[in-house]
């Protein structure tokens, strides 16, 4: 039986052909709820986001916002978090400093971009949201960070990053630094031992790469029909696009509601 369930945003959550939430998807979390099954929202972005996206409104029991490394209660308080080690986060400023490529810094309490390029303009609007502020950093914790960067990039990425860091790309211009040992599941771990469900009671949803690791944790993971090819290659079912029902199209076809 199905007690929790984790909805990443973009491309899952939040169509970014209609800038909304499909009707369908808000009918079905309300179903979730009612039935007793916990409904959490899982994502990349930070909390300071979500006011200005057609999902403030929605409640969960929680959230696991960028990437796992920072877990809210249901009022968007901390509940824990897992910042970048010093010596991370010293290798990131040198190249946010050095301006070796575009990079976003996410702290607990804002975000600090370096400089801007063409990448970055297309790479948030792909998204529906500002660009972020540039500004130098102010030695806050990290807790995650984004590189502005289109596929054919990626090997030198890998090159000049941490190893103890991995690249989720959530877009054909974005992708986010996560630590290792992180990443969502991060998050729904913490979650579920506190409510002491099970993996196997978890269905999970998502589209982009940074949503694998939750997708083959939880008992049903579920790659929409939008989702990258990676993401459907190890999904347990795919179901149709974002604006094509997905969400409920899949709760149904497992009986949840």
């Amino acid at each position: 039986m199905i007690k929790a369930a984790f909805f990443d945003v973009d491309g899952t959550l939040l169509s970014h052909t209609t800038k909304s939430v499909p009707k369908s998807a808000r009918d079905s979390l309300s179903k979730l709820r009612a039935k007793g099954i916990k409904t959490y929202l899982c994502t990349g972005r930070h909390q300071l986001e979500f006011d200005f996206l057609p999902i403030a409104d929605i409640p969960f029991d929680g959230y696991i916002t960028l990437n796992g490394h920072l877990c809210l209660d249901e009022n968007r308080q901390l509940l824990c978090g897992f910042p970048f080690p010093e010596d991370t986060t010293r290798a990131l400023i040198t190249i946010f400093k050095e301006h070796q490529l575009p990079l976003l810094l996410v702290e607990e309490s804002g975000m600090t971009l370096n400089f801007v390029n063409d990448t970055v303009i297309r790479a948030q609007k792909a998204i529906s949201s500002p660009i972020p502020n540039i500004a130098p950093y102010d030695g806050s914790p990290i807790y995650l960070a984004t590189a502005y960067v289109t596929p054919e990039e990626d090997d030198r990425i890998r090159a000049i990053i941490p190893s103890n860091i991995h690249i989720a790309r959530w877009n054909d211009r974005g992708i986010d630094l996560i630590l290792n040992d992180v990443g969502k599941v991060a998050g729904i771990r913490y979650f579920i031992e506190k409510e002491g469900t099970l993996p196997e009671e978890c269905i999970a949803f998502g589209d982009a790469e940074n949503d694998i690791d939750m997708i083959q944790f939880c008992g049903i993971g579920v790659a929409m029909g939008n989702a990258q090819e990676k993401v459907k290659e190890v999904a347990d079912y795919v179901t149709t696009d974002i604006d094509q029902d997905g969400i409920e199209n899949a709760l149904r076809f497992y009986g949840i509601i």
